[in-house]
């Protein structure tokens, strides 16, 4: 396992997604935007550091951070304080796409869906794992097919329209 300067490990608990892709890209573009030098550096390393890992052990370590990693200070930025309160709440973790993913924006999506992985023959995720989709109409289709081969397990549904999403059990957004 890799080991991490405490700068990184603060990057990497204000990260978004757990996924090692999503990881990377939002490092890469945190490098192209920043005027800060040192923090350039910083992620720079972190970037080569996670490259380095498989898609497994980068999830773990980024889980591992986002669950224990404490701040020496009190949160002092926006990033800081959603990554404090994430912690705080205990809430878990999704797969698929974050809640403020582009495919929720894109004029085609009407549907986003919360579902658990039941079978290893799902044709996405694995098997224990929770995932948050947003999906076009076919897509939902598709999914509703995959509930009724028992893969998947729709836990919750809301209308995408123009990016706002419309629950169909208000209140109950997982």
């Amino acid at each position: 396992m890799i080991t991490l300067t405490e700068d990184e490990k603060r990057m990497v608990f204000q990260l978004e997604g757990c996924r090692r892709y999503d990881a990377i890209q939002e490092i890469a573009v945190f490098c192209q935007y920043t005027r800060d030098h040192d923090k350039r550096a910083t992620a720079e390393n972190l970037l080569k550091k996670l490259r380095e890992l498989s898609e497994n052990d980068c999830r773990e370590l980024i889980r591992d951070i986002q669950r224990n990693y404490r701040l020496p200070w009190k949160a002092r930025t926006i990033g800081e304080m959603i990554a404090v309160a994430r912690q705080e709440s205990d809430a878990q973790k999704l797969e698929g796409h974050d809640i403020m993913a582009l495919e929720r924006f894109d004029p085609e999506v009407t549907h986003m869906i919360v579902f658990d992985v039941l079978s290893r023959e799902s044709p996405i995720g694995d098997k224990g794992h929770r995932m948050r989709l947003f999906l076009t109409e076919a897509g939902y289709e598709k999914a509703l097919e995959n509930q009724d081969d028992q893969y998947i397990h729709i836990r919750n549904h809301a209308y995408v329209n123009n990016g706002h999403l419309l629950y169909d059990n208000p209140g109950d957004d997982l």
